[in-house]
């Protein structure tokens, strides 16, 4: 019998992942997992491409590119906005604007 777990996934995200699903025939989420996921990572599970962090608007912003980013950059496309309100060495707060909705969230660097 399959193990199931649950995650919980920033409901844009979820949508993303609702059109890749949608554009590309997945009959479901871990579908588009699988079939993501084997085109990143080899049999050794080392990563062969890195993955992105979070996207604004089509593009990809990666952990490398949030690292090298400096307090008050920001990525914007649309009316989607992310603006890196304080980063060091150990994580950054970015705001995240879409329409009319605002959110803070931290990502801590490993």
């Amino acid at each position: 019998m399959t193990e199931y777990t649950s995650i919980r996934i920033r409901k844009e995200l979820a949508e993303q992942m609702q059109l890749i699903k949608a554009n590309n025939n997945y009959k479901s989420i871990n579908e588009l997992l699988e079939n993501t996921l084997d085109k990143t990572v080899n049999e050794n599970l080392e990563v062969i491409q890195e993955q992105p962090l979070f996207m604004v608007g089509d593009k990809a912003i990666t952990w490398t590119e949030l690292k090298q980013s400096e307090n008050n950059d920001s990525w914007s496309q649309g009316n989607e906005t992310v603006t890196v309100l304080f980063k060091d060495t150990q994580g950054a707060f970015l705001r995240f604007e879409y329409n009319d909705e605002v959110g803070v969230e931290y990502f801590h660097f490993i």
